[in-house]
């Protein structure tokens, strides 16, 4: 199978065996998996991924199989037409085993949701596997599916996949424009959304990215050709538990690409933050479009996930705690859509720079490792790092870089321009060196 060497059967048998405890899937379909496997053993490879084990996202639509975005709401819901993602992964052979679990809606960096309960990290049932496409990435990680495809509005793909040990990469929405996406963000800020495999080796990355290509791969590319890396450190108030990553990482960079810069004339991660936040609050009104609830419904969702750590949201609203203390916090404090975009514009035009001048960014996925279920909630500090890369539409790849000291995984992120696909795993590829 190329560069992949988990089988249907040994995935079906890692499922049946961990995924009560992980609950990495939602929904399976493992007798079917077995069916289509031997099916396609005796039929002409259609692609690299031919025979393939693989999970999706259960935000992606896949004809005749529930599709619920996490949401309680819509547990009962079965789509009659697949997602463009679950096309292209069908006609080339791959099997798909089932439905990967992730936050209501997609709206927090935890995956847990009504449906699919709470995903644990394979490192550390105690601890999160992120979110929101936790599910893909503790599946991944754990070996139960070879790879899978989920998507990024603010640290989605990337978080879950550091904090299980995995690869996960966004592609830019610019290039990789969203189709077929259940639930997904309001048409103004989906330029913050992109989409992107989770897998174990830089390899394994570049066959599934490039057996999808040709049919998701829709949007222009930017002209880029690459010279260096540039290093964003964490400033002292944003290091959290990796306080040494500038001088940990920089040596290894070094060794990887010759000599790094560090004058990168970013702003401090917290301040980059803000202007994502700013964007997403900004927009309120375009996420309670989507999602009408009454005043009522509203309070009693915001005092629940301050007060109640969202244990009674789920019973009046299945993710009214998520969208109205996430992004009505950030209303309050967010007013102003043009000064937002402002400022969006700027950090985008910052990131520009470098790129054009060849420098791919090279930053921490989180300074913290994954933390215990239910510490996320309502703490954006954990996508400090992640969700800048949004607003610059970054092709961004999370890189595994060693273990915090209490042992859980920790990753890098390098952060090229929109297309830039093959020169960020080239870069991830000589940080991780021959073995991945």
């Amino acid at each position: 199978m190329g560069a992949f060497d988990l089988t249907v059967g040994a995935a079906v048998e890692r499922i049946r065996e961990r995924n009560r405890r992980i609950r990495a899937f939602v929904w399976t379909r493992l007798d079917e998996a077995i069916e289509d496997a031997r099916r396609r053993a005796g039929q002409r490879p259609a692609s690299p991924l031919h025979g393939v084990p693989y999970g999706l996202k259960d935000n992606w639509d896949t004809a005749g199989i529930p599709t619920t975005g996490g949401s309680h709401r819509f547990r009962d819901r079965v789509p009659e037409k697949s997602s463009p993602v679950h096309e292209v992964f069908e006609k080339a052979g791959a099997v798909l085993l089932g439905k990967t679990n992730l936050s209501d809606l997609g709206l927090t960096p935890e995956a847990a949701s009504w449906v699919g309960g709470v995903t644990a990290n394979p490192h550390d049932l105690s601890r999160t596997s992120g979110g929101s496409s936790g599910g893909a990435a503790a599946a991944v990680a754990d070996g139960m599916a070879a790879f899978d495809w989920g998507n990024d509005i603010g640290g989605s793909i990337r978080l879950p996949a550091a904090y299980c040990g995995v690869l996960g990469m966004r592609l830019s929405s610019e290039t990789w424009p969203l189709r077929g996406l259940f639930s997904g963000p309001p048409p103004s800020v989906a330029w913050m959304c992109g989409q992107g495999p989770i897998a174990r080796t830089v390899p394994q990355m570049r066959e599934v990215i490039r057996v999808a290509a040709p049919a998701l791969r829709t949007g222009p590319s930017r002209p880029f050709q690459p010279r260096g890396v540039v290093v964003w450190s964490p400033d002292p108030e944003s290091a959290g538990k990796w306080r040494a990553f500038r001088s940990e990482v920089t040596p290894a960079l070094e060794a990887a690409f010759g000599e790094t810069r560090h004058d990168h004339g970013l702003p401090d991660f917290r301040r980059a933050r803000n202007v994502a936040i700013g964007i997403w609050g900004s927009h309120f009104e375009d996420f309670r479009g989507s999602d009408p609830m009454s005043p009522l419904e509203g309070v009693t969702a915001v005092l629940s996930a301050l007060f109640l750590r969202g244990l009674v949201d789920r019973r009046l609203h299945p993710h009214a705690a998520q969208i109205m203390a996430m992004v009505a916090i950030g209303r309050l404090l967010f007013r102003d859509r043009r000064a937002a975009r402002a400022k969006a514009d700027r950090l985008r035009d910052q990131f520009a720079a470098l790129w054009d001048h060849g420098y791919l960014v090279v930053a921490p996925v989180s300074t913290y490792p994954a933390p215990r279920h239910g510490r996320s909630f309502l703490n954006w500090s954990v996508t400090a790092c992640t969700m800048p890369g949004n607003v610059a539409d970054a092709t961004a790849i999370a890189v595994p870089f060693g273990r915090f000291p209490d042992g859980l995984p920790r990753a890098l992120q390098v952060m090229g321009p929109p297309g830039s696909e093959e020169h960020v795993l080239d870069a991830a590829s000589r940080i991780l060196g021959p073995r991945r």
